[in-house]
């Protein structure tokens, strides 16, 4: 039997359940292969960044996660000490702070095993295909078509899947990247660690205040209470110290929470114990023909600073639009290649950032940790993403730095789109709010909107336009739109899917029409009549 899909995604863990979301929402239809029975039932990624929370927000996500959340992001505290019974207890502030000067949304604390359900049923909604308990075999791809043999595990019936592309989104001990003969490289294997969940009846409050997550000295060890009494340890283990994961027993783990509580006679009832490695790698290419790499799939970091699982998510949001628009015929393919050129800088200097706060938190007896960069703030690793090259048109050379500081995005091409505070039709929203499907344009003179809607029209670009001022749909109360976007009177600021700025036009045009025509070409659209007397 054959079927045939636009899109095949390998995984169905929070990288490709988002890929899948948010392909759905572009109305591309497409289907996940996961071998395992269903979600995740492990913690493993949690913290939810607020440019993910952005990005959840525009699949109409954000309330569902926030009710669902299994933390207390804002009210906790992050807490260092002996143990939960020490006396002296170092606490920190929130695991992220406040966003509201820089994004609509805030960060949100919700585990992998509650997200993962989420994700899913938005895919499902959109019509998306999701396949648990099914394994992938074997690959093959021409210039045309990627040709993938699956199976039922629980009947053994065979399937082949025609799909236009391939996400590769099976994790770090998927066999896709080599069967795609792309190599990796970087440190490696740097830390060892065990995960153990257990319920428990310790309280998740120290010293009069509620806690978000304890780094426990005595064990090197993070311990993270949650809604319930399911609580999670995660610690270092030491193969050269002949430590395996088969010594985590029952017992063994009993032991633990009870040192991490700081007395005995505690409840810590093992729910399951995992162990899971600390690496640092990043692929030698994102892409191989029609078939992608996302999440951790593409890349490695540890968890400090929580970048790993966000970056995924940044991946999945990157690709997607771009699949979408060459999917619908309104991108020439040659648009996909800017994925890895967009991507895979951003995700080595993230990785850099990871590893110098491993380096500064934990324990490294090994050595094996390299020397570290400069710390950057988290919301400008988070928000400050650039790209240097890629599917926009730069204004000048790229800059020296990694990372652009997330108080001074000012829409200059290759960064996210800042956040501002916005009006129409009497409501307040956020600017970002106006992206998610297609291109956008903001400006203030009526003259763009116009050249928008004939593109649209008669060129068959997904571009809409958003006008300032009296003659416009937008009220901008604060005054701040010129300034925060870096134009003047009459110029516009084109906007991609993704919230990335592709162009900005710092003044009025003269041939508005004409130089869009060539800064969508420029970028890969498809732009024209069926006749061609657009392009």
């Amino acid at each position: 039997m054959s079927t045939h899909i636009p899109v095949l995604i390998i995984g169905g863990g929070l990288n490709g359940l988002t890929a899948a979301a948010l392909l759905a929402h572009q109305g591309v239809g497409c289907m996940v292969v996961e071998r395992h029975a269903g979600t995740s039932i492990q913690y493993k990624f949690t913290g939810i960044s607020p440019r993910s929370m952005e990005i959840f927000r525009s699949l109409g996500l954000e309330a569902e996660i926030r009710a669902k959340r299994t933390g207390d992001q804002q009210g906790g505290g992050i807490a260092r000490a002996r143990n939960l019974a020490d006396p002296d207890i170092q606490w920190g502030g929130p695991a992220w702070r406040d966003a509201s000067p820089y994004s609509p949304t805030q960060p949100a604390t919700c585990d992998q095993h509650v997200l993962e359900p989420i994700l899913r049923h938005c895919a499902e909604r959109g019509g998306a295909d999701i396949r648990f308990n099914t394994e992938f075999s074997s690959l093959e791809q021409d210039p045309a078509a990627v040709r993938a043999v699956i199976s039922n595990r629980e009947t053994g019936k065979e399937e082949t899947v025609v799909a236009d592309y391939l996400i590769a989104a099976d994790g770090a001990n998927g066999t896709l990247r080599e069967k795609l003969g792309i190599d990796r490289k970087g440190p490696g294997v740097l830390q060892h660690w065990m995960s153990i969940i257990f319920d428990t009846d310790l309280s998740s409050e120290i010293g009069g205040r509620r806690l978000t997550s304890c780094f426990v000295s005595d064990l090197n060890a993070t311990i993270t209470p949650r809604p319930g009494g399911r609580w999670l340890l995660a610690l270092q283990y030491f193969p050269e110290r002949d430590e395996q994961p088969e010594d985590f027993d029952r017992d063994r783990c009993r032991a633990l929470v009870e040192q991490a509580a700081g007395r005995s006679g505690v409840k810590a009832e093992l729910v399951d114990a995992r162990s899971w490695e600390t690496a640092a790698f990043i692929a030698d290419r994102f892409s191989a023909g029609r078939c992608f790499l996302i999440g951790d799939a593409a890349h490695l970091m540890p968890p400090t600073g929580a970048f790993g699982g966000n970056s995924g998510i940044h991946d999945a949001h990157n690709l997607a639009w771009k699949l979408a628009m060459v999917v619908r015929g309104e991108a020439d393919a040659s648009l996909l290649d800017t994925y890895d050129t967009e991507r895979r800088p951003v995700i080595a200097a993230t990785l850099a950032q990871a590893l110098a706060r491993l380096q500064q938190w934990f324990k490294d007896p090994a050595g094996r940790l390299p020397p570290a960069v400069a710390i950057v703030d988290d919301y400008d690793v988070v928000f400050g993403q650039r790209y240097d090259a890629g599917a926009l048109v730069l204004e000048a050379a790229a800059r020296d730095r990694s990372f652009e500081p997330v108080a001074e995005l000012a829409g200059v091409p290759g960064t996210r789109a800042p956040h501002l505070v916005i009006e129409r039709e009497g409501e307040k929203l956020s600017t970002l709010d106006l992206f998610g499907r297609g291109f956008v344009l903001l400006a203030d003179d009526a003259n763009w909107r116009a050249a928008a809607d004939r593109l649209r029209r008669d060129g068959g670009i997904p571009l809409a336009c958003h006008v300032f001022g009296a003659s416009g749909d937008l009220g901008d109360p604060e005054g701040r739109w010129p300034h925060a976007y870096g134009v003047g009177d009459g110029g516009a600021v084109l906007i991609r899917p993704d919230g990335f700025v592709a162009w900005r036009a710092p003044n009025a045009e003269t041939d508005i029409e004409g130089r869009l025509v060539q800064i969508l070409d420029e970028i890969g659209m498809r732009v024209g009549h069926r006749d061609g007397t657009l392009r």
